[in-house]
């Protein structure tokens, strides 16, 4: 983090108070008052920007626990009305020991002090199992398994309850990340288009997807997060892990981003530039559960009619659009 460390004063270069925190990239020396307001006017101008919220009236926050998700979800409810969105929470209850039950208490939390609908999935209800077990009966990576699951559940709960959008906590060095390796190992054309700044809906098969914090470096999430004392799941999750590949190329751009302030944004707003807004891959509906696929069958029932011995798309849209899940 850029705090502002030395014995003389540095004073905000905003008002006559102590700064501290530096930004480089803007040459800016900021007061907490000044910081959190420069922050929340970059969300905001990312919102405007991209035009994320375009045609939304109904905002569906995907929240981990995570500091990431929980500050998006601060400022959105500090802009609700000058948005003029209607917001709810959701969080995935994914069975991993303490950790998900401090996350969940903490999700809870914060979606109360805010005034936000909050809605809990447990994965344990949905499928009988917890990630560990699917983790263990399939021997996936935890990782990718994660991943399909909140992808599908997320976009599933916010077409069967009526959200136009939902908003992910993903910020630039993580979206950057992902991008370079995709193109290092020549995966790109249809991952990336899922960590642009918004992603389109299709009608009956996605909801559109939003992502505010993509211009928004991680060590400044951070910062904001402390300085209003946003509660937050302190420890990682047991299962991240951040591959070789992903950890040079994360090292890579801290090294350039300190020689040069501000390169991560400019290359972030290339990739957003000259991304095409659309896939060449065919998609189509799951014969099983009508969600988003390519082959006919989409992951979540291939999945399941491994661990299940059947396609548990069906019951899983059954249960989400009955909301037979913890309520709060």
């Amino acid at each position: 983090m850029y705090l502002v460390k030395t014995s003389l004063r540095v004073k905000c270069s905003k008002c006559e108070r102590d700064a501290v925190i530096r930004v480089p990239y803007a040459k800016l020396n900021l007061c907490k008052e000044h910081y959190v307001e420069y922050f929340e006017k970059r969300v905001l101008k990312t919102i405007e920007r991209y035009k994320v919220f375009r045609d939304a009236k109904k905002v569906l926050i995907a929240l981990s626990g995570g500091k990431d998700s929980l500050t998006i979800l601060h400022v959105l409810t500090k802009y609700r009305d000058l948005l003029r969105v209607q917001l709810a929470g959701v969080h995935l209850d994914l069975g991993i020991g303490v950790y998900s039950d401090e996350s969940r208490k903490i999700v809870l939390n914060a979606c109360r002090d805010s005034g936000v609908e909050c809605y809990i999935i447990s994965l344990k209800d949905l499928l009988n199992y917890t990630l560990p077990e699917l983790v263990e009966k399939t021997k996936r990576p935890p990782c990718s398994l994660c991943g399909l699951l909140k992808r599908y559940i997320f976009n599933t709960a916010a077409l069967e309850w009526g959200y136009d959008v939902v908003v992910t906590g993903h910020h630039m060095d993580d979206i950057l990340v992902f991008r370079l390796k995709e193109i290092l190992i020549g995966r790109e054309e249809g991952e990336v288009l899922k960590l642009l700044p918004y992603t389109e809906s299709v009608k009956g098969l996605y909801a559109a997807r939003a992502r505010p914090l993509y211009e928004t470096y991680e060590w400044e999430i951070r910062a904001y997060s402390e300085l209003l004392g946003i509660k937050h799941i302190e420890v990682s999750c047991p299962f991240k892990y951040r591959d070789v590949i992903s950890t040079n190329i994360a090292e890579m751009l801290e090294k350039i981003e300190k020689e040069v302030p501000g390169f991560e944004i400019t290359l972030a707003r290339r990739f957003a530039r000259k991304t095409p807004r659309e896939s060449s891959e065919v998609v189509i509906s799951c014969k099983h559960c009508g969600m988003p696929s390519s082959s006919g069958i989409c992951a979540l029932c291939k999945l399941t009619m491994k661990t299940h011995g059947s396609p548990m798309g069906p019951s899983i849209r059954d249960a989400l659009r009955n909301k037979r899940i913890l309520l709060a």
